[in-house]
């Protein structure tokens, strides 16, 4: 790690040097307090005299002990601040290196091109829930001081970037940047970069958001909708929009939602909801299941698991890890 206490030590010594210089010349030369202090600098740095020198024995015996102790202190402090120059650099590069090989390593990891105010509480809750995120970002200063994440610095529009943050490999990516423009640009090349992606997009203007579709993105969210949405109900419906939020958000509730994927060789698979008693055997609740765009809302008892199935599901944490095991 870098530390600053020799270039604060060097301070004080250069800070000491030029006092006691300047007592000196005053002492010894009968110069004013401009005058000695002037004398004493150019003493230290060794530039040369001027019009002011010290023409007395003893202020020129001063000089000559004042000469190596300045010297010595310059050096040194030159060393410290060289020192601490090249340590930051050194460490930053090696951080880069190893930030760079865990990037390599990953996949199924999230991409989120921007970490304006948007894209920070992106990565913050992807991050709570466990996810690998890599951020791209052009000002990454932001970003150095937090050891916890990854980063790719650069322009998230840009195929090079974009690959160096592993999209080949990458299972989603966010495009969070305040240009509606930029996150259609950026949808679109990632989705040429690897069609599988999923890709959820930032719009500010509403006919933005049919041309992001366009380019690639899978979901588009309106941030000034949602939130406009979000304070009208939750004016409406306090109680059902904190208790939702305490579902989603709070990661020490022991409920929660869950999306589970019926496996073809699950046991669920082709069984009526009644037959599968899945709430008597397991402890959880069906709440909904996505069946390619259809999505079923309460099922009935008489509803078939198929294979491929998304189901949300509601129940304790511990149950819905058993229950997602039964799944696949």
């Amino acid at each position: 790690m870098r530390s600053s206490k020799p270039v604060f030590l060097s301070i004080l010594a250069m800070g000491l040097a030029i006092g006691a210089g300047t007592i000196g010349f005053i002492l010894s030369e009968h110069l004013s307090f401009f005058d000695a202090l002037w004398l004493t600098v150019v003493t230290i740095l060794t530039v040369g005299y001027g019009d002011t020198v010290p023409k007395t024995f003893y202020g020129r015996l001063f000089a000559l002990l004042i000469i190596p102790i300045g010297i010595s202190i310059v050096t040194y402090a030159t060393g410290a601040v060289a020192s601490m120059m090249m340590e930051g650099e050194f460490s930053k590069t090696v951080r880069r290196r190893k930030m760079r090989k865990k990037i390599d390593s990953l996949s199924n990891h999230i991409i989120v091109c921007g970490f304006g105010r948007v894209g920070e509480q992106v990565v913050r809750e992807l991050l709570k829930n466990r996810t690998h995120v890599v951020v791209v970002e052009k000002n990454v200063e932001r970003l150095e001081g937090d050891g916890s994440l990854l980063y790719i610095e650069g322009d998230a529009t840009q195929d090079e970037v974009l690959v160096a943050a592993g999209i080949e490999r990458a299972a989603g990516l966010v495009a969070t940047l305040p240009a509606d423009a930029d996150n259609v640009f950026i949808s679109l090349t990632a989705k040429g970069l690897n069609r599988n992606i999923q890709i959820v997009a930032r719009a500010e203007r509403p006919e933005t958001e049919e041309k992001l579709r366009r380019a690639g993105a899978d979901k588009v969210i309106n941030p000034s909708f949602l939130s406009g949405r979000r304070m009208a109900m939750t004016i409406l419906k306090p109680v059902s929009i904190d208790y939702v939020d305490t579902i989603f958000h709070d990661h020490e509730e022991e409920f929660a939602l869950e999306e589970i994927r019926i496996s073809p060789h699950s046991p669920l698979t082709n069984r009526l909801l009644r037959e599968s008693e899945i709430r008597p055997r397991y402890g959880v609740t069906i709440v909904a299941i996505q069946r390619g765009k259809k999505i079923i809302s309460n099922p009935s008892s008489d509803e078939v698991l198929q294979a491929g199935d998304l189901i949300i599901v509601f129940g304790k944490k511990e149950k819905l890890a058993r229950f997602e095991e039964v799944a696949k």
